[in-house]
């Protein structure tokens, strides 16, 4: 029986599993005041960060010859021949993947594909899922510094607290639509809970290499893209829902190739930088709140030979 290792990492290039860092408008790569890859280009107001905590509960991961759910069909993993190497119908929670030890899933529920190139890599997620990060204020000079020296962290209930990287606490989550660019006004719609994201999109080549798609589908419990919903996608913070939203459904077109001689199955989770923000609050560097927002989430899967 195979074992398959679950970890975590930030980008597509990386096989670390704590979150990448770098400097850049209102960051600082030295000493302490790292701050995670975000997109915070002022001192103040909203802005997507990338998590340093996540967990989630993951149903099934296929590799397909097509896209299961390609744009105005139904979900078909028959027709686009999928092949299963993990499902579990009940789901299995994955715990902080980006803790030291990563998360193990259950060896049972994983099978090893046989040999072959595969176009695409499917996901199934729970709507629902656990972020957390933290956060420190710069202001806009050259080089940028911290606006008053305090770091923020998330805690349980989406509130702020002052403390170190290791004070995060986790918040809860949910995919009821893409947030916050994506109503749920029916069908295959552009206001649709559907996205579909290159390497070139704004913030997406953190998250898949060039010439890659993320295809991204929350799913009711029929596993089909709800018609309609409620809530206001343009409020701060939006809140529009869609009815019934159950599942992620996940997609990505990357080509794994499983050999003969692959005796196992390594999966990534990709949980990228817009499944959280920071408020910066007024721009006296107090952060106000953290939020969770159903943005993007992917697999990755990496074959294991024998001889690894």
């Amino acid at each position: 029986m195979k074992k398959l290792f679950l970890s975590s990492v930030l980008s597509v290039a990386s096989l670390a599993i704590v979150p990448s860092v770098f400097a850049g408008p209102g960051e600082s790569a030295s000493g302490n005041l790292k701050n995670t890859a975000n997109d915070c280009n002022t001192t103040s107001g909203s802005c997507p960060i990338t998590p340093t905590k996540f967990s989630t509960k993951i149903y099934k991961v296929a590799l397909c010859t097509s896209n299961p759910m390609a744009a105005n069909a139904s979900l078909d993993w028959d027709s686009a021949g999928c092949v299963t190497v993990f499902n579990n119908t009940d789901g299995q929670e994955t715990g902080d993947i980006f803790s030291e030890t990563g998360a193990t899933l259950n060896a049972a529920d994983i099978t090893v594909p046989s040999a072959g190139t595969y176009a695409y890599t499917a996901a199934l997620f729970d709507k629902d899922f656990k972020v957390g990060s933290h956060h420190m204020v710069y202001n806009l000079d050259n080089p940028p510094t911290p606006e008053n020296d305090k770091r923020y962290v998330s805690t349980s209930s989406g509130g702020v607290a002052e403390g170190t990287a290791s004070d995060v606490q986790m918040m809860s989550g949910s995919f009821n639509t893409f947030m916050p660019q994506i109503a749920c006004t029916g069908g295959w719609s552009s206001t649709a809970p559907q996205i579909e994201r290159s390497a070139t999109t704004t913030g997406y080549g953190d998250f898949l290499n060039s010439g890659e798609t993320f295809y991204g589908r929350v799913l009711n419990s029929s596993y089909e893209i709800p018609t309609s919903g409620s809530g206001n996608i343009s409020s701060n913070p939006p809140s529009a829902i869609c009815d019934g939203a159950a599942y992620l459904l996940s997609i990505v077109d990357k080509d794994t190739v499983v050999g003969t001689n692959t005796t196992g199955i390594h999966l990534k989770i990709l949980a990228p930088k817009g499944l959280i923000r920071v408020n910066q609050g007024s721009g006296n560097g107090v952060a106000t709140a953290f939020t969770a927002h159903g943005d993007s989430m992917a697999v990755k899967v990496i074959p294991i030979t024998a001889s690894e």
